[in-house]
């Protein structure tokens, strides 16, 4: 059973679990709302769709946090606009908005010059988090 513990002895495994907690407990709770709504999709549109939002952020040294927050209201406001001015179900708009934004964020992030790679953009690095960031 030590053997077991022994990495949450480690100060950046303490900060990972405290990141992965901190997220994992919220995100069940919404995701069993989106389910029983039936808007399963849109946590997956909305993931998507925060790409350019997070690349055009970056650019401009903003919080990446805002950047993915304006995108993802875009997406959410255009999901509803498309499906009340045309004739395409609920879903079909959600994915015609996110498959768009997720493009649009790959071709922008493909033409800025950076060293960053798109994965630590994407999916970060929680062991390499610190505890301001927590």
């Amino acid at each position: 059973m030590g053997d077991l513990l022994l990495p949450f002895q480690l100060p950046f495994m303490q900060i990972a679990f405290a990141i992965a907690l901190a997220t994992a407990v919220p995100m069940a709770m919404l995701s069993c709302f989106l389910v029983l709504r039936g808007w399963a999709l849109m946590g997956d549109a909305i993931s998507h769709a925060v790409l350019p939002g997070i690349v055009l952020a970056y650019l401009a040294g903003l919080p990446i946090s805002l950047g993915a927050f304006a995108a993802g209201f875009v997406c959410a406001a255009g999901t509803g606009w498309l499906k009340d001015n045309s004739r395409v179900k609920e879903d079909t708009a959600m994915g015609v908005v996110f498959a768009g934004l997720f493009g649009f964020g790959l071709v922008l992030y493909a033409s800025i010059p950076t060293t960053l790679h798109l994965s630590h953009l994407l999916f970060g690095d929680m062991l390499g988090a610190v505890w301001s960031e927590v």
